[in-house]
């Protein structure tokens, strides 16, 4: 059985040093101006790469170029010059979606690993065959597969390493093939500049008819109901004081799935979350990587894979719209979306920025509001444990019982605790939620 490879998200340069520290194999960074990111890509040029991708190898870690825009007549030539201007950083892969392109990109630039995109939709064993044979060296798959299909694609292309999602946001449209933001605002997301339409709050008013003459004055619940499809089951819409989310799909969560993907030699794991935070980016990538390295040291014990409740915990320390398994298990009827929005265990309190150890104490930035009294725990890339605070000074350098979001503040740890000048600077403060 093969370690699959864990491979992160990284935005900009800053959360690609937070998924290394944490333990991701690999990153998938934004080609500038040629990604499904363009608007939120924090890797702006050549240069910006050129210093990745050497931060990678220097730590031995791998770097992939996503450079999966689905180009139009006006932009395929310099889509090309592009990608050969990246090609000359050395990017450890290509992933690409154009088939067209692909096809240039093997004739050109012959020695170049080029992975298939997920935007291409690859949900099938002939179709990855077909990427094989054009040289392709691994196929990231829709996320729309079950288990089963997956496997199968596996069994059918030994030679073909595979890439599946297993954490992240998921779209309500067909691996990403949207056009409700066209609609919407008129942005692309086909060219990079998908707006979440699907995901923004929405307010319900009541139609002309007898069933709601004002919605503000009706208490019961609305739901959707299919007018050429009555035996449909009624959708629920749920309305907050922020509106209504009714195309806003729960985030895939495929952690159970881990030991019988490895079981079957998957070869790469895949974190979504390029526009997410540090803290979210560092807190998935370390569940993953407890996840995958129990399974793996289990399984060469000749034991029962599974998955350690440590991995579990770090999962309900997130915000979110709640969790489910996509499509991996099967369909889940109406349990694809969610209003759900809040972490269950706990939350970021404070993203430490420096430590000096003479004070044994923390410069941080403020996340969420906490106070002494509060339960905290220091997560550090080889740990989340308890931390005392011994006592808190506020953004002028006072005492302080309380610190506030958007203010920087000191943390004063007790003499038992250190943190290594390596580590110091990818640290946070979590706060437990009582009774949790």
């Amino acid at each position: 059985m093969i370690k699959p490879e864990l491979l992160a998200p990284a935005g900009d340069l800053t959360r690609m040093k937070y998924a290394f520290a944490y333990g991701a194999d690999a990153v998938y960074a934004g080609q500038p101006a040629f990604s499904l990111r363009a608007r939120e890509n924090g890797f702006k040029n050549l240069d910006d790469l050129a210093e990745g991708i050497e931060y990678a190898h220097k730590l031995g870690k791998k770097f992939y170029l996503t450079s999966n825009v689905i180009a139009r007549n006006t932009k395929v030539e310099a889509f090309q010059n592009a990608l050969l201007a990246a090609i000359d950083k050395g990017p450890d892969a290509l992933i690409v979606a154009d088939a067209g392109i692909i096809g240039w990109l093997r004739q050109v630039r012959p020695n170049v690993e080029v992975h298939v995109s997920v935007q291409a939709n690859t949900t099938n064993y002939i179709t990855a065959k077909f990427w094989h044979d054009l040289g392709c060296t691994r196929v990231i798959l829709s996320r729309e597969l079950r288990l089963p299909e997956v496997l199968e694609i596996k069994e059918k292309n030994p030679g073909l390493e595979l890439e599946v999602f297993v954490h992240g946001a998921v779209c309500m449209s067909m691996s990403g093939r949207c056009m409700l933001s066209n609609w919407v605002t008129h942005r692309d997301a086909n060219q990079g500049a998908c707006d979440n339409s699907c995901r923004m709050p929405y307010r319900l008013y009541a139609n002309e008819g007898p069933q709601v003459e004002d919605y503000r004055e009706h208490d019961g619940n609305f739901t959707l109901q299919r007018t050429d499809r009555p035996e449909l089951d009624p959708i629920a819409l749920d309305e907050d004081t922020w509106g209504t989310y009714f195309m806003s799909s729960r985030d895939l969560c495929a952690m159970d799935v881990i030991p019988e993907l490895m079981k079957n030699n998957l070869e790469s794991f895949k974190i979504e979350g390029r526009t997410k935070s540090v803290y979210y980016l560092s807190q998935v990538v370390r569940a993953y990587r407890l996840a995958i390295d129990a399974c793996y040291a289990q399984a060469q014990a000749g034991q029962e894979m599974s998955i350690p409740d440590v991995a579990r915990e770090a999962i309900s320390f997130l915000d979110g719209r709640g969790f489910m398994t996509g499509f991996m298990k099967g369909p889940l009827p109406q349990n694809y979306e969610s209003t759900h929005l809040d972490a269950d265990a706990g939350c970021v309190a404070a993203q430490v920025l420096d430590y000096d150890p003479d004070t044994r104490s923390c410069r941080v930035n403020v996340k969420n509001p906490f106070t002494m009294d509060d339960s905290l725990l220091l997560m550090t890339p080889s740990e989340m444990a308890p931390c005392e605070v011994v006592s808190m000074n506020d953004f002028r350098g006072g005492a302080a019982d309380r610190l506030n979001p958007g203010t920087e503040g000191r943390i004063f740890l007790p003499e038992g605790v250190k943190i290594s000048s390596e580590n110091a600077k990818f640290c946070f403060f979590v706060k437990k939620f009582p009774n949790k």
